[in-house]
């Protein structure tokens, strides 16, 4: 058997990869929203930041799903996906995002009022942030288990998931509360600086294993990463996510003085980056071939 490179194809009745089409910026938009919205909740919970638990419950539970249903041919019949939790991510994802919202909710408000206290105030906070947890990596593991797709078929999907809901949440985190939660605590500011430019060198780290990766896994990858390196979305990919999202966002949390103008310069920076990821990575999916070897 010799491996073939095919070329990509879009309607023809030929031989070759092909762009899967189920998944575009709509959902790009909904998992965006998801994994903000609930890094920024995880992060904020550590400092009982009020507003940023808000703005991230708000992101998860209304933006996500406003996104979502634009995506699906009938909203109505959404509940189902809830029905397959022993086998499926996407039914995991709905019910970690129903708990975040009971729970993420009960939290603020019962941090606001004090209506309980002791062991159960506890309990809502740990069920509302380990639900936060599965919200930001299922994207991640719902791409991974995608073997047809092999840009998406990697494990290492859920701790990009996971590391830029983590970014992301840190530097709105800083953005939102450099006039209230920060503004007389520098060691909390520091603190959430040195995370952030861990997170961002590390998001570099860990984009450039993946591309390798991909390039190297079979012909589909290698054609997914020429799509988002030299081809049709290179002038997307690397601009907006490589420069922007990762080279400028590290250079600017480094060496930028920690004024409101550059913490917001941060924050816009690697929000570019992130969503620019989202919808790139669905729009360079490639599907195998029916047939992935030829005998000649």
């Amino acid at each position: 058997m010799q491996s073939k490179t095919f070329p990509i194809v879009n309607d023809e009745f030929v031989l070759g990869f092909r762009h899967q089409g189920e998944w575009g910026w709509k959902i790009a938009i909904a998992f965006f929203f998801g994994e903000l919205g609930s890094g920024l909740f995880f992060v904020s919970g550590f400092y009982d930041f009020t507003m940023g638990m808000i703005i991230g419950w708000f992101l998860v539970s209304v933006a996500k799903p406003l996104a979502l249903f634009m995506h699906l041919g009938h909203p109505e019949r959404a509940w189902r996906a809830i029905m397959g939790l022993g086998h499926s991510w996407i039914s995991r994802g709905l019910l970690a995002s129903v708990l975040f919202t009971g729970f993420g909710a009960a939290h603020i408000l019962n941090l606001h009022y004090g209506i309980v206290s002791g062991g159960l105030a506890t309990l809502i906070f740990v069920v509302a942030m380990v639900a936060c947890l599965v919200v930001m990596v299922y994207l991640g593991f719902v791409l991974s288990y995608s073997p047809s797709i092999s840009l998406w078929g990697t494990g290492i999907l859920p701790i990009i998931s996971l590391t830029y809901a983590l970014l992301g949440g840190v530097t709105l985190v800083l953005m939102f509360g450099y006039h209230t939660l920060l503004a007389d605590q520098p060691q909390v500011l520091a603190t959430l600086k040195s995370i952030e430019l861990g997170l961002v060198l590390f998001c570099g780290v860990i984009m450039l294993s993946f591309l390798h990766g991909a390039a190297y896994a079979s012909e589909a990858g290698k054609a997914s990463v020429a799509l988002l390196l030299k081809h049709d979305f290179a002038k997307w990919f690397v601009p907006f996510v490589l420069v922007v999202g990762i080279a400028v966002t590290a250079l600017l949390a480094h060496f930028g003085p920690t004024t409101f103008a550059v913490v917001l310069a941060v924050a816009v920076a690697e929000l570019i980056g992130d969503l620019a990821l989202k919808v790139l990575l669905f729009k360079a999916g490639l599907y195998l071939p029916a047939i992935g070897h030829s005998r000649f």
